[in-house]
């Protein structure tokens, strides 16, 4: 069995909690988030207990952890988990400054960790249909995109306030679906 630890609770983490319920070899063992109901919410569908991140880190037992935590503690928290030999799934972006990102992935390498950034969006199959079209000439030469996305919800405010904002944090999927 692979124990999973999961850092923030929120909306992407209780997808992901999700997700790793539905696998037969996989569950979320330990849950950190600092808001009460949510890491409650996270337990009560996991059946995992509550943990801090030092304890997740330093659990052996722990194989993996899985990043859904607020932006600005996304390279701190790669840097710790990749320091204590978990593997490591975090939510994109691994941090605004692009020279923190440097930093951070030589910890992973220098470490060897194992390291998956979440930008499931490229991976999505009405994004993947579109570029087979496109390659295969369906609709011509590509002269000029026009993108409409969607959320499901509006985020919070706190969530924006620390995330780079929506153009930062959302827009990049459609500026990565445009290349």
């Amino acid at each position: 069995m692979l124990n999973i630890g999961l850092l923030g609770a929120g909306r992407i983490g209780i997808t992901h909690a999700k997700a790793v319920q539905a696998l037969p070899n996989a569950k979320i063992a330990k849950v950190f988030d600092p808001v009460d109901a949510a890491a409650e919410n996270a337990i009560a569908l996991t059946g995992a207990t509550r943990a801090t991140v030092e304890e997740i880190m330093a659990d052996a037992n722990i194989h993996a952890v899985i990043i859904a935590t607020p932006t600005d503690l996304h390279a701190d928290q790669i840097e710790l988990a990749a320091r204590a030999g978990k593997a490591i799934f975090c939510e994109k972006p691994v941090d605004l400054d692009a020279g923190r990102v440097r930093d951070c992935l030589k910890v992973v390498e220098e470490t060897g960790a194992v390291l998956m950034v979440g930008f499931n969006r490229r991976f999505d199959p009405s994004f993947a249909r579109l570029r087979a079209e496109i390659d295969a000439g369906a609709i011509g030469d590509v002269e000029m995109v026009q993108i409409t996305s969607r959320d499901p919800s509006a985020p919070p405010v706190d969530y924006i306030k620390r995330s780079g904002g929506l153009f930062r944090d959302m827009m990049i999927h459609d500026l990565d679906m445009a290349r």
